[in-house]
């Protein structure tokens, strides 16, 4: 069944309260939590205390759903398109996974267009379509990421806006908010200070990154932009973070982190971790020969991988 064949590629593992489905899949908990009354469909395991939870596999199987339906099925077509085994009706989705190059190049020119269109709701159906495709943080890696780039290129270039330039970095900037207040924990794996250099006004790099490390468990305290060094320090002195990760975009940016960087890893026991990323490093690697603490990768999910690396070495 193509239906099967593309869910398997979502892990299966409870992990998801209902709020957070909701959230993600902008399908209301009453109408799914219907749906698994009337059809079986999704699947959610329940806690000891009987709360559901549910996986990515029951994620990507709501915005099927949902995208389904509103097409103009009514949700017991839709389950039976799914379920009947028919490939020729489903041939869609074995053509997405099996071409994903395609995929995304076509994705991000839509994504470019809508939001270089001020077409917030058509950039919402576009995440939608990739939601429902894709793991989460693939979609921001190779979509979303992807546009924005091209996006702040094309505006230094002179080819777009400024204001086009900023309706997509606010659409964005809220679509990570809100992922960011739906995971985020009091308690998790460890405490990680985030923060940009204190000229540094580009964030959705770090703010991608504390979305990632709320979805893999970890405490996040976000601090933004443009963060001066003797208050981070100060910061950090007082909540005594496990790891703090800072980012640059720019040369003079990432020049600045040097100061944080020495003061922080010269802090007296427990001394955290000192990390540091983003674009200007990518591009100019000898500035990583200049840093303290380590260097946590070029994009978001190595960040995540760096960072429970230095914390299990450190244990």
């Amino acid at each position: 069944m193509a239906q099967q064949h593309f869910l398997t590629q979502f892990s299966d593992k409870p992990r998801y309260n209902t709020k957070a489905v909701a959230q993600e899949t902008g399908v209301p908990a009453d109408t799914f939590r219907a749906w698994e009354r009337r059809y079986g469909v999704p699947r959610p395991q329940r806690t000891e205390g009987g709360h559901r939870l549910y996986s990515e596999r029951d994620i990507a199987t709501i915005r099927w759903l949902r995208d389904r339906t509103a097409e103009g099925l009514t949700i017991s077509q839709a389950i039976a398109l799914m379920t009947d085994g028919n490939e020729a009706n489903l041939s869609w989705l074995s053509t997405a996974v099996d071409t994903e190059p395609h995929t995304w190049e076509r994705l991000n020119s839509r994504l470019f267009s809508a939001l270089t269109d001020f077409d917030s709701t058509r950039a919402e159906q576009i995440l939608g379509e990739g939601f429902a495709l894709y793991p989460m943080e693939e979609v921001f890696l190779k979509l979303v990421q992807p546009v924005m780039v091209e996006i702040g290129e094309q505006w230094h270039a002179g080819r777009i806006t400024v204001t086009a330039e900023h309706f997509a970095t606010q659409f964005v900037r809220r679509k990570l908010s809100s992922l960011f207040n739906t995971y985020n924990i009091t308690d998790g794996r460890g405490l990680v200070l985030l923060a940009c250099a204190p000229s540094e006004q580009h964030d959705l790099g770090v703010l991608m990154l504390a979305v990632f490390l709320v979805r893999h468990g970890w405490q996040v305290i976000y601090l933004g932009p443009e963060v001066p060094v003797r208050d981070l320090i100060d910061t950090v002195r007082h909540l005594q973070p496990d790891i703090v990760a800072v980012a640059a975009s720019t040369t003079e940016s990432a020049t600045q982190l040097l100061e944080a960087g020495r003061a922080i890893t010269a802090l007296p026991p427990p001394t955290p971790h000192f990390g540091y990323g983003g674009r200007a490093f990518n591009l100019n690697p000898m500035l990583i020969q200049r840093m303290p603490g380590a260097f946590l990768g070029r994009d978001a999910q190595e960040a995540v991988d760096t960072i429970a690396d230095l914390l299990s070495a450190s244990r």
